[in-house]
């Protein structure tokens, strides 16, 4: 059978497309643009032509050029079985170059193979007016004080606007914080970005897996655009005295922004999150040390890695298990045996038996022995309906339902949406807008909470999506929810769990609001300098966008194995962080293992510091957990973030330094072979965490900093709540506690 195919918007891949698609997909007036087409199979049509009129007028036939044969596609799939697979599309790529008609002029194209006529495609021309009278009430824009654009421009097609384009003038020296997890920069002046949720496996540059639309500017305002839908920011990169804001207009042609104008840059923050919510106060055991590897799929190996920290005299606090499940079903114990019932039913855990051979023998009374010891469990999830090869009684059973119903997320001709990206690709996505769906989907994990004592949830894969016309049951379309997606994922996990037992969620996306759901990390990097430092900046620029109870993957948690230096200059710098955790990718070859645990580090590089070092800073920080606990509540009760940026108060200060809480100030070692460094302190007076040795601010300081050590200073006149030992000196075990026994002054 001869394919000519040619789909315009392709899979809506927010950064890449598919030699099939139209580029620019929405072009403007009068301007070129290229028609991507594929013949399949290869050599089996010879001529290929593109016929086209405007308004019907004259025909004009372009003749398209052979480009390929053929297409290779990089594909990835996870679970805890990561793989990478090349996939050979045999095919013929063709291209054919058009030109836009003018505003709101309709040019009709259509395909032809061999003299064979296919399908036809419209567009209809599309141009930027500034100012027009015709659009003055499209877009609810309001401005506090001088803060106006400069100028207004409407993408329209010459009866209805589409999108606009708002121009202000900036200062000099204006500095731009915010817009989410930004991994690129801290200060964005000079950068171009969008505000779209997308999974990018490492190396994350400008794409984010939690964009924010909340801009914060040095020159004392902050900027909240209400709008879950496609919108970029060009912040002086185009014009170093202006910066200009791109929007899509929503169903109604409005655009709400909400200006909030304040010197202290910690208040603008303050009243966005009084908008947005305040952060979700985690319980304090959520503070405590997180331990986690993706290769830990056994009961047997969870055992053996809880051991092996105890006997390092490292205690933890939370240990999330990925690899647990049937990776098909996601609520059902890998091994456990059981009669499948209807997809309208759940299951208990009487109903399941667990072989003494198999990788989950009792995962009761392992999850039991977890909490005699102190230690909580979080289990992995993902929001999609995997599409698998073969038979699997309750999955059946269960995607029957789930189709029936309508639980998932739909298609415009009301067929079920197959998830595009790789990762769980052609699965469907689960319906977060439908209470139908969401109260059957979270029953389907109810057990896990309310019979087995699970603390909470990885709720990782909020990324699904790239649809824009894909439908909601609340009635929304992709293009409305996108972004949103992920926030509303995690949320209704953690208004499940939390309504049932003191819980966490872990996610990697999110949007605005998605600190009323915490916690969060930073997602997939590797073990190398450089993506430590820009992992910094996520946490940081996290925090500016009201995401307050975040970390990361010590040392990376993918690739070789951080150096020990690496690995401990990170430890101490998470010791100092709302999320103190390692995590490891799965390791196909198995053997030598690349856990990120203190001893398996300890034992790759043949550093024999390692372990003492580590459990040095886990030490210091049960000591500092008064401290750490008494600003989380404060954070929660403010929505000012715990790691505060020191740029935003001192433009001198380094990007990656920080206030963790309101008194101590943290400076990373964030470059290798470093004995000391050079730190620009801000205002006022200081005192050396480690020594008390007092150090005025606005200088610059040159300071020491061993492997065991990292600079924190705390603010003259601070006083720090602290559970110290028999010592009386940080680094010395204690236990995980609120109650402090003691106070570090810094008079």
């Amino acid at each position: 059978m001869i394919q000519v195919i040619h789909s315009p918007f392709g899979q809506e891949h927010p950064y890449e497309q598919l030699p099939e698609e139209r580029t620019p997909r929405q072009p403007l007036a009068g301007e070129p643009f290229n028609i991507g087409m594929v013949t399949r199979p290869p050599g089996a049509v010879r001529q290929v032509r593109v016929v086209s009129t405007v308004d019907g007028g004259e025909a004009r036939v372009v003749e398209a050029e052979l480009i390929s044969n053929w297409q290779q596609e990089r594909e990835h799939g996870v679970g805890a079985e990561f793989l990478e697979r090349i996939v050979r599309i045999e095919q013929d790529v063709w291209r054919a170059q058009l030109t836009a008609p003018a505003q709101g002029a309709t040019l009709t194209y259509t395909l032809e193979g061999d003299g064979i006529a296919y399908d036809s495609y419209t567009i209809t021309g599309e141009a930027w007016q500034a100012g027009s009278e015709q659009y003055k009430d499209a877009s609810l824009i309001t401005a506090a004080g001088s803060r106006g654009p400069k100028e207004i421009e409407w993408l329209s097609d010459g009866q209805q606007a589409r999108r606009v384009r708002l121009t202000f003038a900036a200062r000099p020296d204006e500095a731009f914080y915010g817009l989410g997890e930004r991994y690129n920069a801290l200060n964005q002046r000079g950068e171009v970005l969008d505000v779209r949720v997308y999974e990018q496996y490492k190396s994350q540059g400008k794409r984010a897996y939690m964009p924010i639309p909340f801009l914060l500017s040095s020159a004392g305002f902050g900027l909240w655009v209400e709008s879950s839908r496609w919108m970029q920011f060009d912040l002086c990169a185009s014009s170093s005295d202006e910066w200009v804001l791109e929007a899509d207009l929503d169903a109604n042609q409005q655009l709400k922004l909400h200006w909030f104008e304040e010197a202290d840059p910690l208040a603008i923050i303050r009243q966005f999150t009084m908008k947005t919510g305040r952060p979700a106060l985690p319980p304090l055991w959520t503070f405590g040390l997180w331990m986690s590897a993706n290769e830990w799929n056994s009961q047997a190996r969870v055992e053996k890695e809880v051991r092996s920290t105890f006997e390092h005299g490292i205690t933890p606090s939370v240990l999330v298990i990925e690899a647990w499940s049937d990776e098909t079903t996601f609520y059902i114990w890998n091994d456990a045996q059981y009669a499948a019932k209807p997809g309208d039913q759940r299951l208990h855990y009487a109903d399941f038996t667990f072989p003494a051979q198999g990788k989950w023998p009792n995962p009761k009374a392992m999850t039991d022995a977890l909490h005699a010891q102190n230690i909580k469990l979080i289990l992995w999830q993902i929001p999609a309906m995997k599409k698998i090869d073969g038979a699997h009684a309750q999955h059946d059973a269960d995607r029957a339902y789930f189709a029936e119903q309508q639980y998932g997320v739909r298609e415009p001709d009301g067929s079920l949406h197959a998830i595009r990206p790789f990762w769980f690709r052609g699965g469907w996505l689960w319906d977060v807008t439908n209470p139908d769906a969401v109260e059957w989907w979270l029953g389907k994990r109810a057990y896990l909470i309310e019979e087995l004592g699970v603390d909470g949830f990885k709720t990782d894969g909020g990324e699904h999506l790239w649809s824009t016309k894909a439908v909601f049951g609340d009635g929304r379309t992709g293009v409305d929810v996108w972004n949103e997606y992920p926030r509303l994922y995690t949320q209704a996990y953690y208004d499940y769990a939390t309504a049932r037992r003191e819980s966490v969620m872990f996610s990697r996306a999110g949007f605005t609001g998605s600190q009323t759901s915490p916690a969060h990390w930073a997602g997939d990097e590797n073990s190398t300098w450089d993506a430590y430092r820009h992992s910094i900046l996520g946490g940081l620029s996290a925090g500016i966008s009201g995401i307050s109870f975040w970390g990361w993957d010590i040392g990376g948690f993918s690739g070789e194995i951080p150096s020990a230096e690496l690995y401990l200059r990170s430890t101490a710098m998470a010791a100092f962080c709302p999320i103190f955790q390692y995590h490891a990718e799965y390791n196909a070859q198995r053997t030598p293992s690349n856990d990120r645990t203190p001893w398996n580090m300890q034992a790759r590089t043949g550093d024999e510091r390692v372990i003492p070092i580590f459990r040095f800073f886990t030490n210091v920080r049960h000591n500092l957990m008064p401290y750490i606990w008494r600003e989380a509540q404060h954070s929660a009760e403010t929505g000012e973030p715990m790691m505060r940026a020191a740029q935003l108060s001192e433009p001198k200060a380094s990007p990656y330094a920080y206030c963790f809480g309101r008194d101590l100030l943290v400076y990373p070692v964030t470059e290798p072979d470093t004995t000391q460094v050079s730190i620009y302190l801000p205002e006022g007076e200081w005192r050396d965490l480690w020594t008390g040795t007092a150090y005025h601010g606005e200088q610059t300081t040159m300071v020491d900093v061993p492997l065991d050590r990292i600079p924190v200073f705390a603010r003259a006149g601070a006083r720090i709540p602290v559970l110290l030992g028999e010592s009386g000196q940080l680094g010395e075990a204690v236990p995980l506690s609120a109650e402090g026994n003691t106070e570090l002054r810094f008079e």
